[in-house]
C-alpha cells in the first residue's frame, strides 16, 4: 500500500479491493460513519488510518505562498509576523488539516460507538465495579467458612470426611465466583 501508487480518493468498490474485503462490508462501514468520505468517495489515507487505528502522519506542508517583494512600509509588518514552517508549535494548522483531523477523530468515535453497540467493547469502569463486587462476595464467603464449618469439623474424627467437607465448601465458593465473573 505505497502512498505513491495509492490514489487519494477511491470508490467503495475500489476501496474494498484495496482492503481485500467485500463491498457490502465497506458500505456498512460507510453507513455507520466509520469511513472518511470526500464528496461521495473514500479518502484512502485517512480511512486506512482509522481502520488500522494508526496516528496521523505528518501532514505534507502546503507549497510556499508566492508574494511580490514587499514595499518599505510592508517590510516592517512582514518582519513582525512569525515565519511559516520552522518549529511545529509556531506553524498554524490549515483548515484542510484541521478538517481531516476532525473527520478522522469523528470516524474513530463512530467506530468505537459501533463496536460498543455490537457488544465487542464494554466500559472498563463497569467491568471493574462488577468484578470488585464478585471478589468481595468471594472474600466474604471464604471468611465465613470457619463460622459455618467450625462446629461440624470439631465433632468429626474422620480425617477424610473433614477433607471432603472443606473441599466441598471451598469448591462451592470458587464456583460462585466463576459464575459471577463469567457473566461480566
Amino acid at each position: 500500500m505505497g502512498e505513491a501508487t495509492t490514489p487519494r480518493l477511491m470508490t467503495k468498490s475500489e476501496f474494498a479491493k484495496h482492503r481485500n474485503v467485500s463491498k457490502p462490508y465497506i458500505s456498512k462501514l460507510a453507513r455507520n460513519g466509520i469511513l472518511v468520505m470526500r464528496g461521495g468517495k473514500i479518502d484512502v489515507v485517512a480511512t486506512d488510518q482509522v481502520l488500522d487505528d494508526k496516528p496521523l502522519p505528518e501532514i505534507e506542508q502546503p507549497p510556499p505562498i508566492r508574494t511580490p517583494p514587499p514595499r518599505a512600509p510592508d517590510a516592517v509588518r512582514m518582519e513582525q509576523m512569525p515565519a511559516r514552517g520552522g518549529n511545529d508549535r509556531d506553524r498554524k494548522t490549515t483548515y484542510a488539516e484541521a478538517r481531516t483531523i476532525r473527520t478522522v477523530f469523528q470516524a474513530k468515535l463512530a467506530r468505537l460507538d459501533f463496536e460498543t453497540k455490537q457488544g465487542k467493547l464494554i466500559e472498563a469502569a463497569g467491568v471493574r465495579m462488577r468484578i470488585s463486587e464478585h471478589v468481595r462476595a468471594f472474600r466474604d464467603g471464604m471468611l465465613g467458612l470457619p463460622d459455618r464449618l467450625a462446629s461440624t469439623l470439631a465433632a468429626e474424627t474422620d480425617q477424610r470426611k473433614v477433607h471432603v467437607m472443606l473441599k466441598t465448601e471451598i469448591t462451592r465458593e470458587l464456583e460462585a465466583l466463576a459464575r459471577g465473573v463469567g457473566g461480566v
